[in-house]
């Protein structure tokens, strides 16, 4: 039976960023949704679809200015 080769490297980790640069937005800053959401799951299912796709932009639109 060949030999299958040497193997690849293992993937190198990835650093995390320094303590400091831990960015401008925090988890107590982003604004609560829980009521917002109720009030969503409670409407039609093309109004929640709507609704939560503009709940879903701003939170990508957070994470986006948190990340720089």
């Amino acid at each position: 039976m060949a030999s299958p080769g040497p193997r690849p490297a293992p993937p190198r980790p990835v650093p995390g960023p320094p303590p400091g640069a831990a960015g401008s937005v925090q988890a107590r800053d982003l604004p609560d949704y829980a009521g917002r959401l109720e009030e969503i799951g409670a409407l039609p299912l093309e109004e929640r679809s709507a609704g939560l796709a503009a709940v879903h932009e701003e939170l990508a639109s957070l994470l986006r200015e948190a990340e720089g």
